[in-house]
């Protein structure tokens, strides 16, 4: 599983990044990074059969960089890459993001650029551990050639986006014309946390449009406990790539949960996936549940262990460990 390099990481303490900046704090310049080395049987081959033990290594770098224009105009943005050796598609390099833009009055931030998708805000709410959760069916983490605008104040987060004919060549997403999206959240000072969500992806012949739609709630206490629950569901018009046939209309409807409890160094959690797969005259459930568990070295380095029970019939279970370094 792939994230972009800032999302939310519920078991991590924040990243200690290295920073420069000029004298008169006009100007700053953050590197930041990270290296991890995985085991195990991390996804399916055909018929959801568990790929054999393999090993994979993802090696994480990133700019970021921020430039005062005035009192109100910040000039921002990011440059960031990942290095992967993976067992099932061997090795690769990635843009993981490369935008410019502005803030402006420390709320507004315009950018233009390979970006994440505004849908990751709703993603992170359950996207918290290592291997295995976090789908957000049916959508992008990242999007090329993305005009969005973020507005946050006051525990709100509003964030847009429109992607512009984003073939996407680099995640082979060919065929999509353009797509967009925004979500909305909400963090009170109790802990508690609200998104909701919307995407539309809009694809040429012969497939239709791809929407989603999902609301989530968490709850954080400063004792350790975390609890998130999301409910979407993605509705595909004119599918063609299921069977020799299209199918007029193909819905997919999740739950998705997780529950945690970090104390010092130890973190363990719980996760909880119902996926429903809707064809004409069929209906099928998918349920899955996560176990997971990780442990800090010293505080930039931590150990970690999964385990995902799948439910369904005649799919296999997943499992893996890792190691990760990151600054």
């Amino acid at each position: 599983m792939m994230r972009a390099l800032l999302s939310l990481f519920l078991f991590t303490t924040p990243a200690m990044a290295l920073t420069w900046s000029t004298d008169d704090q006009q100007q700053a310049l953050e590197l930041h990074g990270k290296i991890q080395q995985e085991f195990g049987a991390l996804g399916y081959q055909q018929d959801y059969k568990a790929e054999s033990f393999g090993g994979d290594t993802l090696a994480s770098l990133g700019l970021s960089g921020a430039g005062r224009l005035n009192e109100q105009v910040i000039l921002i943005g990011e440059l960031s890459w990942d290095l992967v050796n993976d067992s099932r598609y061997g090795d690769r390099i990635y843009s993981d993001e490369a935008w410019l833009g502005v803030r402006i009055m420390d709320d507004l931030e315009l950018t233009a650029g390979r970006s994440d998708s505004p849908f990751n805000q709703l993603r992170d709410l359950t996207d918290v551990f290592n291997l295995f959760g976090g789908h957000g069916y049916m959508t992008e983490p990242t999007l090329d050639d993305q005009l969005k605008v973020t507005w946050a104040s006051g525990g709100w987060d509003l964030r847009a986006g429109y992607a512009v004919n984003d073939a996407d060549r680099q995640d082979h997403n060919s065929g999509t014309r353009a797509q967009y999206g925004a979500s909305a959240g909400y963090q009170a000072k109790n802990g508690l946390r609200a998104v909701v969500a919307v995407e539309n992806k809009q694809q040429g012949a012969p497939n239709g449009d791809i929407s989603n739609l999902a609301l989530g709630l968490s709850y954080q206490t400063p004792e350790g406990f975390y609890a998130a629950l999301t409910r979407g569901r993605a509705d595909y018009q004119d599918v063609c790539w299921v069977g020799p046939e299209c199918i007029d209309r193909f819905r997919f409807e999740y739950w998705e949960g997780v529950v945690s409890y970090s104390y010092k160094k130890l973190a363990l959690g719980l996760g909880y996936n119902r996926l429903s797969l809707h064809e004409p005259a069929h209906e099928r459930w998918e349920d899955k549940v996560i176990l997971a568990t990780e442990y800090y070295l010293m505080p930039r380095a931590k150990v970690y262990a999964e385990y995902l029970v799948n439910r369904a019939d005649h799919e296999d279970d997943l499992y893996g460990v890792g190691m990760q370094y990151y600054f």
